[in-house]
């Protein structure tokens, strides 16, 4: 890399922080939609910068001008009453120029598993949002397409390492969507300052559904119409369930997204003269509060327990032996039952899927070893963001992690070489390749677990960046 892009990437990183500036001058920083004390001066400077020009924008340049923001306006619901609220989103195909530690950048395609769909499955429309080709539409007559490569060849190609080159995907399954969601949500990217609140699941559920507002699907529905998120402590988080699933009604299917605290085989009541039937029930973390009941037939657990090996495993533990979170999204017929002056709330599953995350963090991982690095980098105050595999292939070459608080303006790719088996030292040898061609011998990190068991290299020192304590 020229010298002139490292002094660049290093001036960039010594000025970078979460500040915004709006069209009447006044600033203010993404951190304080978090800030019970600040949230509603955030919200009024958002208010004041919807649909007027000029927009306001956040510290990254581009050819020597700035990067402009959109405001956008969503209804959601706060202490039971309805409420105007604002978000921001990048302009439309922008997202590429902003800098990798900039909440706005997008991440290059290329590093993660988006790469593996065929064009059109993932859009972006000219007012910046994103439109996506499901799997299975979320009206109740609509029937899944074909069985999604991942489903029909993962379980295969974890127990054979192998790495035939796939067909691009034609649809975005529930996994692909579940981490389309973290992704721009921004849940897979870490700094310093977001500390505990990602154990505050009303924070995460409005990040969540902020970028779930952007991202259409069927006819151009927001996805948000059709999502909840189920939490513990999330106080209008039951009254939003029932309402959202009053408005699905008959027609339309929920999705659910939630942290999975069981997975497992119950039996219905049995009747007169017939024993109780078999079904598989998943419990959400909190859903006693919602007065939620999910259930699918009895072989989704067997099916589950081929695509998401790592995550039934951790959900067979005792609850405080589990060394990773699971989260779930799950594509369901839902329902509410009333008993005098009791209501529930009944969702039947047409799919599942799971993704492993580090607990408090709530980063994606896919092995004992990336968790451990996750929490060695989050001890250490590091900026990382973990590239989604979405339904991709073990034939898509993407990092483990990116570093982006490093002198690197493009992020310092991180790789964690697992195994020494034949299949894998191959796949090896073609990442290392890939990795010093496009990056330098010494401008990407590894820990070789083969090799040194116990103990990884040091970590790529990190650019001061006089950015302070914020929070999310």
């Amino acid at each position: 890399m020229c010298v002139r892009a490292l002094q660049a990437g290093f001036l960039r990183m010594c000025v970078m922080g979460d500040w915004i500036t709006f069209p009447n001058g006044k600033k203010g920083r993404r951190a304080w939609e978090n800030d019970t004390h600040r949230v509603a001066a955030w919200q009024s400077l958002l208010r004041s910068a919807h649909d007027v020009l000029p927009r306001p924008f956040c510290d990254c340049r581009h050819h020597g001008h700035n990067l402009e923001l959109v405001v956008r306006r969503t209804v959601r619901k706060e202490r039971g009453q309805l409420a105007e609220a604002y978000h921001l989103a990048r302009m439309p195909r922008q997202g590429g120029l902003h800098y990798i530690d900039c909440p706005f950048h997008e991440v290059d395609p290329r590093q993660s598993g988006q790469a593996a769909y065929a064009p059109g499955v993932v859009q972006e429309m000219s007012d910046g949002s994103l439109r996506v080709a499901l799997r299975r539409g979320l009206a109740i007559r609509d029937v899944a397409q074909a069985p999604s490569t991942i489903e029909r060849d993962s379980a295969r190609d974890s127990a054979a390492g192998r790495r035939a080159a796939r067909p691009r995907q034609s649809r975005m399954t529930e996994l692909g969507l579940l981490h389309l969601l973290w992704e721009k949500s921004g849940t897979n990217s870490w700094h310093r300052g977001i500390g505990r609140a990602r154990m505050w699941w009303p924070g995460v559920r409005q990040r969540v559904m902020n970028a779930a507002s952007d991202i259409m699907v069927g006819r151009g529905c927001p996805l948000g119409e059709y999502l909840v998120l189920i939490g513990y402590g999330d106080e209008d988080g039951p009254a939003l369930l029932r309402e959202k699933a009053q408005s699905c009604g008959q027609n339309w299917r929920m999705l659910l997204l939630g942290k999975v605290d069981s997975l497992r085989t119950l039996r219905s009541r049995p009747k007169p003269g017939q024993p109780g039937r078999p079904y598989t029930s998943l419990r959400f973390d909190g859903a006693q509060d919602y007065h939620l009941m999910v259930s699918a037939s009895e072989d989704w657990l067997t099916r589950l327990s081929r695509r998401f090996p790592r995550a039934m495993h951790a959900l067979d533990q005792e609850r405080a032996d589990r060394k990773i979170g699971v989260i779930g999204l799950v594509t369901a017929n839902v329902q509410i039952r009333r008993d005098g002056t009791k209501l529930s709330v009944m969702a039947w599953a047409d799919d599942i899927a799971l993704m492993e995350v580090e607990p408090e963090t709530l980063i994606p991982v896919e092995s004992g070893y990336e968790l451990q690095i996750t929490r060695a980098l989050v001890e250490a105050k590091r900026a990382f963001t973990k590239p989604l595999r979405f339904d991709a292939g073990n034939d898509v070459v993407h990092p483990d992690f990116i570093l982006t608080d490093t002198h690197d303006p493009r992020g310092t790719p991180m790789e964690v070489f697992g195994r020494d088996d034949d299949r894998y030292l191959t796949r090896k040898a073609e990442k290392v390749a890939y990795y010093e061609e496009v990056y330098g011998v010494r401008h990407w990190w590894s820990w070789d677990v083969a090799c040194s068991p116990r103990q990884w290299p040091p970590f790529p020192p990190a650019a001061p960046d006089g950015q302070g304590d914020e929070d999310e």
